[in-house]
Parts: structure tokens; sequence; C-alpha cells
């Protein structure tokens, strides 16, 4: 049974169907498909916590624009524009 907890305003949350089980996950291409960034050159770890930013993306505690804001992470000499609770 899936349990969804946040909206996927950008509809970046997708099905896997393997062996009879049934999966759902947060499409990383999708979220850039979707315009939220690119973020194919992320490290593994923080591919990790974007999936996790796209799984709550409620509008309350995570919200598009810090979805947006996190593609941009690393590219302000360092300083990153957002702040990772």
């Amino acid at each position: 049974m899936t349990v969804a907890v946040g909206h996927d305003l950008s509809k970046t949350r997708k099905t896997l169907t393997v062996g009879g089980r049934t999966v759902d996950y947060y499409s990383i291409p999708a979220a850039e498909a979707a315009g939220l960034g690119v973020f194919s050159r992320l490290p593994a770890s923080l591919k990790v916590v974007l999936e996790n930013m796209l799984r709550f993306e409620d509008g309350k505690t995570v919200t598009v624009d810090d979805i947006r804001a996190f593609s941009t992470w690393g590219k302000q000499g360092g300083k990153n524009p957002i702040e990772i609770a």
C-alpha cells in the first residue's frame, strides 16, 4: 500500500511494478522535465535529498520553490542559497 505524504504538484511520482509488487518513487528526470531544475550533475547523496524533497513537497514544509532553489546548490561560489533542515 502506498502512502502519499506530499501533494506532488509537479507530477514526479511514478509507479514501478516488478515481480508482482508495485512501488511508488519520485523521478528526478520527471522533476527536470517539469522545469524544476537540472539535477543530473548532483552527487548521489544530494539526489537522495532531492528525492526526499519531492516526496514531502506539500507547499508548507517543502515548496516547489525550495526544490527549484535546490537545483542551484553549489553554483553560488560554495554558498548554498537554501537551508536544509
